[in-house]
């Protein structure tokens, strides 16, 4: 039995699909609910030279407003189903922690911080130079989730 649910969101459609399964998870299990999102840095921060093309703060800070806004739609989105959920953005303040930890990391050390019986997150399944170029969270997740872990495929 899953009592402790986390599901990773990041706007797509296939993490829209695994808020889908985490609430109905939730629903099914009597389970509480905490929805992250992964204020992701990392390519603003080890850029060179990109602060003098513009205004990195100002870019961090529209990321974490966007993050918040994403959260809070999923929220409301399970208190509609008739689920309450907790949310949290997932950042740090070290620049060079921002700079080199990996979206999934940030997830399991998240996940570990609540106690979460269960990581939900959504897989593009992509393959080939799609996957090399663009990285793989949920496989990442797969090396380093110390839970158990439902990945939701996308369309």
């Amino acid at each position: 039995m899953y009592k402790r649910i986390l599901v990773a969101v990041d706007d797509s459609a296939t993490s829209n699909a695994a808020l889908d399964e985490a609430i109905t998870l939730a629903k099914a299990m009597g389970g509480a609910l905490r929805i992250v999102h992964v204020a992701d840095e990392a390519p603003i921060r080890s850029t060179v030279g990109l602060e003098a093309l513009l205004d990195v703060a100002q870019v961090e800070e529209a990321m974490r407003k966007a993050g918040t806004a994403l959260l809070d739609a999923a929220a409301k989105k399970a208190a509609d189903a008739g689920v309450q959920a907790e949310t949290a953005l997932l950042e740090g303040d070290d620049k060079i922690e921002l700079a080199h930890k990996r979206v999934a990391e940030w997830i399991v050390e998240g996940a570990t911080a609540w106690q979460a019986d269960v990581i939900v997150a959504g897989t593009h399944g992509r393959r080939g130079f799609a996957r090399l170029f663009v990285g793989n969270v949920a496989e990442d997740l797969v090396r380093l989730a110390t839970t158990s872990l439902i990945l939701v495929r996308g369309q």
